[in-house]
């Protein structure tokens, strides 16, 4: 084994085995340290724990290829970017609904009525005629001071 690894570090010109020996560990090692950063940076673009980030690269430093194979099987689904859009998508949709004053679902902002409960979450102003909420006491659309069910406007 010792005379193997003399003959690999007595460089010689003319020994085209020896050469294209060491082009070879160079480019292992050179894609080893590329997997090391990819990982490195995919880690820190999925997580924000950093005993998880550090576990992961210290596993791919370790086993190389086989750590990057674990590590694919265990990282989260989703990068931290894509779960801040998702979110704010979330919460831009929530904005179209309030919750219902009696039963607290859902409620599309659309609604007179809740559908699971019955209650009437929105009357019709008086002025304009539009929808607006049951806790309103002045219309929004129109400043109207009394809002008022529509069915009683008719009557």
């Amino acid at each position: 084994m010792n005379d193997f690894l003399d003959y690999l570090v007595d460089f010689q010109p003319n020994d085209w085995f020896g050469i294209s020996l060491r082009g070879v560990f160079i480019y292992l090692f050179i894609l080893w340290v590329a997997l090391v950063v990819w990982v490195a940076r995919d880690v820190v673009s999925r997580s924000k724990n950093l005993t998880f980030q550090v576990f992961v690269i210290l596993l791919t430093i370790i086993l190389n290829v086989f750590g990057l194979l674990i590590y694919l099987i265990i990282r989260p689904q989703k990068t931290l970017v894509e779960k801040y859009h998702e979110d704010l998508e979330h919460r831009a949709l929530a904005e179209n609904e309030e919750l219902c004053p009696k039963c607290e679902k859902s409620l599309p902002l659309v609604f007179q009525f809740c559908p699971h409960c019955g209650e009437e979450a929105r009357k019709h102003c008086k002025k304009c005629h539009k929808l607006v909420s049951k806790n309103w006491s002045v219309c929004a659309y129109c400043g109207n001071k009394k809002v008022e069910k529509k069915e009683e406007e008719k009557a």
